[in-house]
């Protein structure tokens, strides 16, 4: 089960990074809910699926042209139950080749009616870049 569940983790950074908005979307569960506690100028946003994607295409669009690219290390990664995997990360971030951010994040991954979400997502800042 693990093997499965990493491997179609795997799969979702792949499409961060090299797909389009709608296949990063297609990831995110119906449940989703994030903290994000990475901004420089206000404290933690909390997140909603809904909220979540339309920023995701916010997000990205601002992106474009820009070589948006997430590069994730892995810390630890354990199955919770037979249908969800917690993941904790570093992710660099970075845009035309030069790091902008460093974040710590925890993902969980649920499998949901067959297929892998993302359906918690906490994350923090790591380090100054």
């Amino acid at each position: 089960m693990f093997d499965d569940a990493f491997a179609a983790i795997e799969e979702y950074r792949r499409v961060i990074n090299e797909g389009t908005v709608e296949e990063v979307n297609a990831w995110i569960s119906d449940d989703f809910i994030g903290y994000f506690g990475y901004y420089p100028d206000r404290d933690y946003e909390v997140y909603r699926s809904e909220h979540y994607k339309t920023d995701n295409i916010d997000t990205l669009a601002m992106y474009e042209g820009k070589q948006p690219h997430w590069e994730y290390v892995d810390l630890t990664r354990n199955m919770r139950s037979d249908n969800e995997l917690i993941i904790s990360a570093i992710v660099n971030f970075s845009l035309q080749g030069t790091k902008v951010a460093s974040v710590l994040a925890m993902e969980v991954f649920r499998k949901e009616q067959g297929a892998w979400k993302l359906y918690r997502q906490h994350m923090e800042k790591y380090a100054d870049v």
